[in-house]
């Protein structure tokens, strides 16, 4: 499959500093007075680009041996070689002998005869990706799918200088495509000209060992929270392998057939977002003690009531400091472009389905720092990127936020730990009040997939298939035993096409993100199906969880008198008046900013409700958890939970009426 991109390019200034680029997102310059934008079609000439049929991965490589006979014996010592030769989706990242004969001689071997079978194996898994991906699938960010070896994998760009500033492509940072995009009958092939070795510390170790995040590691060492990120797996976790490998058929909708895997590891991984040395030093912070001062300025005036009583304890979590570095952290495991909804998998989310002119795409995260949550904000247009704590839509925001740093931004700095991920950031970031009491005072609309930490820990969010899990990080099961899993990416009507089902007798609880303290309406949204269920959900602190009024019956649609949903009429008065029957009824719409593959509108739709649970004045310092039990006998019944929304009275009862997005 063969589409164009648009690459946007950064210059730099002219002291040495290399062109970066970046793909589909804009890109800007560390300094911004030093940009300039422009972009090309990323489409290769004819010598670069060709399709072979009737070859595998396997002959493609062996018949080359002038390029791969190195790779090939590889291939074979580990046992990949067969898998090569059938079909199935594969991304071959294959290195040439050149490439392999430095990396042999960076080991003190001679040859790949003196490699153990496990060398051998790590190698080949490294390289190979069992889904294919051409370059024109790609962003700047990671591959969508780990390699065999469960690492992801870094793509990103530059420009060639040498070369009539032609675009390059790199995998984790240093192996450079010199050939890309080789199809062959089960896959594609790219050559490279470095071995993947993707690195084996862990993240605080890697952060410690970069020269260009000095000041923010030693904070990371004082306040002892590396200590927190130093898990990946749980060894405990036990899978079926043929339910993780070969999968098998669930049933949605009640008929449709869907191809689904279990999660054959459950894995610890972490995202540290990161201020370089240089941001600090532009804001006039220069070593550990000024770094000290900043925090406490911060954080005593957004807990007056901590200050000073924490001040030489470093460790302790209401320290300024130990909240300052907490908050850079997140338990989830976070590509560039894995944040927030992208255009992947020949899916085109984001362009086709997000009206971006009224709404950002935002996501919301659990933080760290006890208490506190991180949006997640990816506009479109001008200000394009991905940003931190960012309020307004595109170029309108009133409140700017931190820019993450893609990739192709920041040179050859790896960024991928054992069990985690650290992204560049361009200006100082905090909790501090104008974030609390301005950017969060907002409906905060909350993903499915962000309610745990398992989903993107295992990759399972975006990803090609349907994946089952049987333990959920953080949630409750109460005993059972019921079939959980996160859809796989589609055209169908959910935000995001994110969605996370429940089929069987199920009966689950999960913990809600902490948000400031406020007046909150708490909302429900989901689709209505004659297949789904008739639950009761609860809503409360964990142990003093009470019903939200009488059980709602899933399979009944908005058209139904006790919901009252009519088509708007394009009368602004009567629709809201249809609105606000609706809401006294305790349902809502859904929201009008997304469309089912650029058409179908949500709101649109009298299957895709907001129910309304109850209005609760919440506060950071306590936990609010969700229980939802079906309550009719059908060991079939499913239910697709696709968000919540806590929406602040000062949206759903200000001064001007809440909107529709």
């Amino acid at each position: 499959m063969k589409t164009n991109i648009n690459i946007k390019k950064e210059m730099k200034g002219s002291k040495g500093m290399k062109t970066l680029v970046a793909i589909i997102c804009a890109v800007f310059a560390l300094n911004s007075s030093l940009f300039t934008l422009s972009s090309c079609s990323d489409d290769p000439d004819a010598e670069n680009y060709y399709t072979f049929t009737g070859e595998m991965v396997s002959d493609y490589l062996d018949n080359r041996p002038e390029q791969f006979s190195q790779f090939v014996d590889i291939l074979k010592r580990s046992g990949m070689y067969g898998m090569m030769a059938t079909y199935g989706t594969y991304t071959c990242l294959a290195p040439t002998n050149e490439a392999v004969e430095s990396y042999l001689r960076s080991k003190g071997k001679s040859s790949v005869a003196e490699m153990s079978k496990e060398e051998c194996d790590t190698l080949a898994w490294n390289h190979i990706i069992k889904y294919t991906y051409f370059t024109t699938d790609l962003h700047d960010g990671n591959f969508p799918t780990a390699n065999m070896n469960d690492r992801y994998l870094t793509f990103s760009c530059d420009s060639d200088a040498t070369n009539g500033n032609n675009i390059i492509y790199f995998v984790n940072k240093a192996s450079q495509l010199i050939a890309r995009d080789d199809s062959v009958e089960n896959g594609v092939v790219h050559t490279i000209n470095k071995v993947i070795q993707p690195s084996s510390q862990y993240l605080p170790e890697l952060i410690m060992d970069n020269p260009e995040v000095s000041i923010f590691a030693s904070a990371l060492e004082k306040t002892g929270l590396g200590n927190l990120m130093f898990e990946y797996l749980d060894e405990t976790y036990t899978a079926d392998p043929d339910s993780v490998n070969k999968g098998f058929y669930i049933t949605r909708a009640g008929t449709e057939q869907h191809l689904c895997y279990l999660v054959g590891k459950r894995m610890k991984r972490f995202s540290a977002f990161i201020e370089p040395d240089s941001v600090f030093i532009k804001n006039n912070i220069h070593d550990l003690p000024e770094l000290i001062e900043y925090a406490k300025e911060v954080y005593n005036e957004v807990y007056p009531e901590d200050a000073g009583k924490y001040d030489d304890d470093y460790t302790n979590r209401k320290n300024p400091l130990n909240r300052f570095v907490a908050y850079h952290l997140l338990p989830y495991y976070g590509g560039y472009d894995d944040w927030t909804v992208n255009d992947v998998n020949g899916v085109n989310l984001k362009s086709d389905c997000a009206l971006t002119d009224k709404i950002d795409c935002t996501d919301w995260y659990t933080t760290l720092m006890p208490g506190t949550i991180m949006k997640m904000s990816s506009p479109t247009g001008s200000e394009g990127g991905l940003y931190i704590n960012r309020k307004g839509v595109k170029n309108r925001a009133s409140v700017r936020g931190v820019k993450v740093f893609s990739p192709s931004e920041i040179g050859n700095v790896d960024q991928q730990a054992l069990n985690g991920i650290f992204h560049y950031i361009d200006d100082i970031l905090t909790y501090n009040v104008k974030t609390r009491d301005v950017v969060f005072n907002d409906r905060i609309r909350i993903d499915a997939v962000t309610l745990s930490s398992e989903f993107m820990n295992c990759g399972a969010r975006g990803a090609a298939d349907c994946t089952m899990f049987k333990i959920v990080d953080g949630w409750d099961f109460h005993g059972q035993q019921p079939n959980l899993n996160l859809r796989n990416r589609g055209t169908w009507n959910a935000t995001y096409q994110d969605a996370v089902d429940f089929t069987g007798q199920f009966d689950i609880s999960f913990r809600l993100p902490p948000v400031p303290e406020n007046t909150y309406e708490v909302r429900f949204a989901y689709g209505a199906h004659e297949s789904r269920g008739v639950v009761q959900v609860y809503f409360g602190e964990k142990d003093k969880l009470e019903p939200m009024g009488i059980p709602i019956d899933f399979r009944i649609y908005g058209a139904d008198p006790t919901i009252g949903w009519v088509a708007d009429t394009g009368d602004k008065d009567a629709d809201a008046a249809i609105d606000k029957a609706m809401h006294n009824r305790g349902y809502m719409k859904e929201m009008d900013t997304w469309q089912q593959g650029g058409a179908n509108n949500l709101r649109e739709n009298n299957g895709k409700l907001r129910k309304i649970l109850c209005t609760q004045t919440m506060s950071p310092d306590k936990e609010y958890w969700i229980r939802i039990r079906l309550v009719n006998d059908n060991p079939k019944a499913e239910l697709p939970i696709n968000y919540f929304e806590l929406c602040p009275k000062s949206v759903y009862a200000g001064l001007t009426a809440e909107d529709t997005h």
